[in-house]
């Protein structure tokens, strides 16, 4: 049995002890505190199923009511669910590979490519991401209905899995016209079909849209939505490239604090040979129907992203069906020797990149849990009403591996997380500049006490100062 299974595959399976015992380390930060998959409380919980502002994510609201049930399982039971999630992804990628008739090495490349990819760091390191693993997977198998089913099945797995696809992220709706494109591409139907079919997946997608326009409507602002800027779209796709493609410490080059341009040149120099094996060496392939369709369907399932933002998490939607086409290319070499041995490197730097990201979210985690401890042993009472001034120390960000010390704090919503959200029961707050004077932050304070709340937590970096009324 042992000699059956490819080493690469070997690698994955022993490894995921270690990723999932990395990730029940870290603890939640920005977004993590505000996201639907977060626990909720408030007894009327059906708007968090409905369209809460711009999405409709009812798993997402499905999680958040359940740890809001018992709030010590958050974080730790989303990033279970998320691991399987993301496991279960790389073995879509294996099974698709099957299906487009790759051999055992083109398909153990590119599943391991999915698993360890700096593309997944993004979505595997977060709290949050529960939505864009799910919305990949149900899209996934999608196509794999879609091509294992010649009858009504096909038609009705296909519907079903956009859908939950969509319910999970509303970009999982894309995945409705990739299934025909990628049987195309592997020549499965001729271009009546394709068109045909193309057409059943954009009903599939009105039909969900209509759904959606015809539920109610909780209003609320989201400055991603509604506003469109051109610099933050390249900034976009220059990401959706980078963690795709190259495996670089990112961090080292991005983040000011954390800047080591020694380490980013020699990640992405391990990483270089085996893109090159891939896409220079094999450049004949550019123009094959097979490579254009795999590429058209990793465009259209990040599309919505490239369109409205595009965050190193959202850059995971479309690297299943890139997994899919490095599978294809290495489908392509006769003698895989040399092309393993630079797939050998890439997994180095990628296992470099991946600790680094990993050590840096920890950290930013864990400050935000030592932030909130300081308050409870500061705090002579329990606090129903709290106010939060955050003074600005212009303290870099850089996605979700190195945060603000303030975001990891929440605003003040770690303290909820570590007494169990038991209080305080209303939580506010207010960022002010690092020029601000301390009289500034008095006459907030006095502010705060003569509107009812019962203590002022002041941030300014790491240190918390409380002030009881």
């Amino acid at each position: 049995m042992m000699k059956r299974i490819h080493p690469l595959i070997l690698f994955v399976f022993i490894t995921m002890p270690f990723v999932l015992w990395g990730k029940l380390q870290i603890l939640p930060t920005f977004d993590d505190w505000s996201t639907l998959s977060s626990p909720h409380t408030d007894p009327d919980f059906l708007p968090y199923f409905m369209r809460y502002g711009n999405v409709w994510r009812p798993f997402d609201a499905l999680m958040g009511y359940i740890v809001g049930l018992q709030p010590r399982l958050f974080p730790v039971l989303n990033h279970i669910i998320i691991f399987i999630g993301h496991i279960s992804c790389a073995l879509m990628v294996w099974l698709l590979g099957a299906k487009a008739g790759f051999n055992r090495t083109a398909r153990a490349v590119a599943t391991t490519f999915f698993y360890l990819s700096p593309c997944v760091l993004g979505t595997v390191l977060a709290c949050d991401s529960l939505n864009q693993v799910y919305s990949q997977l149900w899209g996934m198998v999608a196509i794999w209905c879609y091509l294992h089913y010649e009858d009504w099945r096909k038609y009705v797995l296909w519907t079903l899995f956009v859908m939950l696809a969509a319910l999970s992220k509303e970009n999982g709706i894309a995945w409705a016209v990739v299934p025909p494109v990628f049987a195309y591409g592997f020549h499965r139907m001729d271009k009546q079909t394709l068109l045909r079919h193309f057409l059943i997946g954009i009903a599939i997608a009105a039909g969900y849209f209509i759904v959606r326009m015809m539920i109610p409507k909780t209003e609320i602002f989201n400055p991603d939505y509604e506003t469109f800027n051109i610099m933050k779209n390249v900034k976009g796709l220059v990401i959706w490239i980078g963690y795709t493609w190259f495996s670089a410490d990112y961090i080292s080059i991005v983040h000011a604090p954390s800047r080591h341009l020694g380490l980013f040149a020699v990640t992405l120099l391990l990483s270089l040979p085996f893109v090159w094996m891939l896409f220079v060496q094999k450049r004949a392939l550019w123009c094959r129907r097979t490579f254009v369709a795999l590429v058209a369907c990793a465009v259209i399932s990040v599309s919505p992203n490239l369109l409205i933002s595009l965050t190193v998490m959202n850059a995971y939607a479309s690297l299943g069906m890139f997994a899919v086409l490095v599978g294809f290319i290495v489908n392509k070499y006769t003698d895989t020797k040399a092309l393993l041995i630079t797939f050998i490197l890439y997994i180095i730097s990628a296992l470099m990149v991946g600790f680094h990201h990993w050590k840096s979210t920890v950290d930013s985690s864990r400050t935000g849990r030592d932030m909130a401890q300081s308050v409870l042993r500061q705090s002579t009472r329990e606090a129903q009403k709290a106010y939060c001034i955050v003074v600005d120390d212009q303290y870099p960000k850089f996605s979700s591996f190195c945060e603000v010390p303030a975001y990891a704090f929440g605003w003040g919503a770690a303290v909820r997380h570590e007494n169990a959200y038991q209080w305080p029961v209303e939580l506010n707050d207010t960022t002010i500049e690092h020029t601000s004077t301390p009289q500034t932050i008095q006459q907030l304070t006095r502010k705060a006490f003569t509107e009812g709340y019962d203590c002022v937590w002041i941030v300014e970096g790491t240190n918390v100062k409380v002030v009881e009324k």
